[in-house]
């Protein structure tokens, strides 16, 4: 029988590396899944391979697509932790509402519009929100009365996108009031959370980088020290394999292993993160300020979710899955 699989690894190896990550034994995975350990004995040994209502089943279980369990694609993982993608979305548009304040305080309101044409961040709300308080103030309308109708608009966003419409109306309020940029950073900031600002501003220099220089950023890191080598054989594994292991990290366990780890193994990790993800934990490793016992014990961690399958031998002789 033909194996199922892709970049050497076939899908018997990934079930069993996606069931060990979970620290799961075949009987335990048979009970949830109601079939006889038999048949994920089998999986994984790639002699029989899952119908397709059971494919679903395990991408449900495994909390993954049935394309990375088949293999036709391994999107980046989209999340580490506590990361949340909306808050990150919220990061980049209040970069763009305090280069907003910015320019204002430098150039005035006019410039301001001209220059917020096109956000980095690609906010639609703040495109419409800069001229059309511009236009209400041109025909005289009131501070109050121009940003509570801005606020109906926010108001009337998708759901998705109603924080992202009341921090834009709030930090512009406070832009058009003359408010210092610190005031406008705490406006933003109290939108998106503790976290934001704790960083304190060090958000808007990770975004300047593309997702290409932040991984070449790191390709030359060296060693924190000798003894803090104890993932450099990660950086052979295949993508799926570095994901089945990003799974099962928060961010702080991540951060503190890669900056003990060299420039290769920080790349064959960064290369499998979605993009926000990336670079915030890039600006976390630039802010780390961590101890080398706190590298080991990181790193150890790791390896703990990736020895189970170090140096496995597959059974149906595709090779070792790790």
């Amino acid at each position: 029988m033909e194996k199922i699989g892709f970049h050497g690894v076939a899908m018997g190896g990934k079930l069993y590396s996606l069931r060990m990550a979970k620290r799961m034994t075949q009987e335990q995975v048979a009970a949830e899944l109601c079939v006889s350990p038999a048949a994920v004995s089998k999986w994984e040994r790639n002699q029989t391979v899952p119908s397709v209502e059971m494919l679903w089943a395990l991408a449900d279980f495994f909390d993954c697509t049935m394309d990375e369990l088949v293999g036709r694609r391994q999107p980046p993982v989209e999340r580490m932790g506590a990361y949340d993608q909306q808050k990150f979305r919220l990061a980049q548009v209040g970069e763009d509402l305090l280069r907003c304040g910015e320019i204002s305080r430098e150039k005035g309101l006019i410039a301001m519009e001209e220059a917020v044409g096109e956000p980095k961040s690609g906010s639609r709300f703040l495109k419409f929100a800069v001229p059309y308080v511009m236009n209400l103030f041109m025909k005289k309308a009131d501070v109050d009365f121009a940003f509570r109708l801005l606020g109906n608009y926010a108001a009337a966003l998708p759901e998705e996108e109603q924080a992202e419409g009341r921090m834009v109306a709030a930090a512009l309020r406070a832009v058009f009031a003359g408010e210092t940029l610190g005031i406008q950073r705490e406006i933003i900031a109290s939108y998106i959370g503790m976290d934001y600002r704790e960083r304190g501003g060090t958000m808007g220099d990770i975004l300047k980088y593309t997702r290409q220089e932040l991984i070449h950023k790191f390709q030359g890191k060296e060693l924190y020290s000798e003894a803090t080598d104890l993932l450099e054989g990660f950086a052979q594994l295949g993508g799926f394999e570095i994901q089945v292991i990003l799974r099962n990290l928060d961010n702080a366990t991540l951060t503190a292993a890669l900056m003990g780890a060299s420039g290769a193994v920080a790349v064959a990790f960064f290369s499998n993160l979605a993009d926000w993800v990336l670079y915030l934990i890039s600006e976390d490793m630039e802010r780390w300020q961590g101890t080398e016992e706190e590298i080991l014990e990181a790193q150890r961690k790791v390896l703990e979710i990736g020895s189970f399958c170090l140096n496995r031998e597959d059974e149906s002789g595709s090779g070792g899955v790790f």
